[in-house]
């Protein structure tokens, strides 16, 4: 079949060629085919990621506007993190699908930038694809782009790539041809495994994508619909498995395709699937049910709202976290959210029991004012030994209901729970040591000892029905034992 003209004919001389004339799946498709302003395909190792990669620059080129002397021509500025990167995987891969012995027009040299002339001709006409290669060291300067023009950008291990440098790139698309003639704004895309949950990659295509940002994901290597190109099969992840089935970060991240912790971070929640365990949309919340609020105190506070429905489930609904500030702030945002979110709610409010620090002062503690500002009694939680608050949190994210659904679900506004679980929520360790000590102390850890305390509180009666409900029915006891002549509130008292 003719894709690319007079291109096949060099394509099919060697296998890597012929890969990129086959689809490797609906996704990678879709991707080559995006016109989105900023795409990213993710998938796991091993998916032609790179490959797919290469087919979009040809198939841009193809859909160019004649505007250099009749020729469609299309300037892409492919990038990487550093230049030993660029020069051992990008340009090696590159020269496979594109031989300088067919297409001489190249100029570099190791180490630094270089330029690539492909050109071939099709049923419409002629077609200039010019791929200029560039990196930044790790002394690399963003001011160093002001030179570069092209038409779009692309970036091969998006998420090894500082921010800074995505950021001063985006000016420099849509100049050569200026957007004028193009006739469309510049688009930046790139491809790479499943990110650290820290990176801005994932902040900005998983968490909360902006305007016009897409994401293309892969399904994982043991996935069904999994995107194999020719010589890759599930016995390649199998395989894979098999030889770092003591690296559980590497498999999730590698072969399931899913954003998470590296190999650094001793999670505090390994039983985590960010997959099974955050909700897809948005939440319901049930005001037949109590609210129950966990609150860490300092002076990054924090507060998580959860209930725990009859079937067992735990709904993790909304947080709120500062950066620095008190407990007039920290009621503030309370009361906004509760407002909002949570109106004809009952709350069950508990907090970290050292917040009870300076109970008999006079300035009182933090407990006692939150307590205040907020119109309702904040209790202790029962404790803040590390293992106790783990252990609620921990078995609902091992248990399975009978109708299948996870024990635990998160609502997807709660990112700073969401990266926690996934990585930045972990143990610290001495190094060259195996001896776990505390909870390393980070912007994701005060909402999750916050949802940690609120955990506490399930499985009692108060975490499960409405102190109004619970009213109603010790009243109605009441008034049977005395109409059937058992009640006897003085005889009680005085057993």
């Amino acid at each position: 079949m003719n894709q690319f003209g007079s291109l096949d004919e060099v394509l099919e001389r060697t296998p890597q060629g012929r890969n990129l004339l086959a689809s490797v799946g609906p996704v990678a498709d879709a991707f080559v085919l995006g016109r989105e302003p900023m795409m990213l395909l993710n998938g796991p190792i091993g998916s032609a990621k790179t490959a797919s990669l290469a087919r979009k620059n040809v198939f841009e080129a193809t859909r160019m506007l004649p505007w250099n002397n009749g020729v469609r021509t299309y300037v892409v500025t492919k990038v990487r993190d550093k230049y030993v990167n660029m020069w051992t995987a990008t340009i090696p891969s590159w020269w496979k699908l594109f031989p300088k012995e067919a297409f001489p027009e190249w100029n570099g040299s190791d180490g630094r930038p270089a330029n690539h002339v492909v050109r071939w001709r099709d049923q419409w006409g002629d077609v200039e694809l010019i791929a200029k290669f560039r990196a930044f060291g790790e002394a690399g300067d963003e001011e160093d782009t002001r030179g570069w023009e092209c038409t779009d950008a692309e970036f091969d291990e998006w998420d090894l790539m500082e921010e800074r440098f995505t950021t001063a790139l985006s000016g420099r698309t849509a100049r050569e041809p200026a957007r004028d003639i193009l006739g469309r704004p510049g688009r930046m895309y790139g491809a790479c495994n499943a990110p650290d949950v820290t990176s801005y990659i994932f902040r900005d295509f998983w968490e909360n994508p902006p305007p016009g940002y897409r994401l293309y994901r892969q399904p994982g290597g043991l996935d069904p619909g999994a995107e194999y190109p020719p010589g890759i099969s599930r016995a390649y992840y199998d395989d894979l498995i098999a030889k770092n089935v003591h690296r559980p970060w590497y498999i999730k991240r590698m072969v399931h395709n899913r954003p998470g912790f590296t190999r650094d971070a001793d999670v505090v929640y390994p039983g985590f699937d960010d997959d099974r365990h955050m909700a897809k949309a948005t939440i319901p919340v049930i005001p037949s049910l109590p609210v129950l609020v966990g609150v860490d105190g300092g002076l990054t506070p924090a507060a998580v709202w959860m209930q725990e429905l009859p079937k067992g489930q735990l709904r993790v609904l909304a947080h709120v976290a500062l950066e620095t500030s008190g407990m007039i702030a920290l009621s503030r945002e309370m009361l906004r959210v509760e407002a909002q979110r949570f109106p004809k709610c009952e709350f069950v409010s508990v907090c970290d029991p050292s917040m009870a620090a300076g109970e008999e002062t006079e300035e009182r503690s933090d407990r006692a004012r939150l307590s205040e500002l907020l119109g309702r009694r904040v209790e202790l939680a029962p404790s803040n030994n590390p293992e106790e608050r783990h252990d609620p949190l921990r078995r609902y994210m091992e248990r399975t209901l009978e109708t299948g659904e996870p024990a635990l679900t998160i609502d997807p506004s709660c990112m700073p729970l969401r990266r926690g679980f996934n990585q930045t929520f972990c143990y610290h360790r001495a190094r060259g040591s195996n001896e776990r000590s505390r909870v390393v102390k980070n912007p994701d850890s005060h909402p999750c000892e916050a949802a940690e305390y609120a955990a506490m509180e399930t499985g009692h009666g108060h975490a499960r029905l409405l102190e109004s409900q619970r009213r109603r029915e010790r009243d109605a006891r009441a008034k049977r034992a005395k109409e059937s002549g058992r009640y006897n509130p003085l005889a009680r008292r005085a057993s």
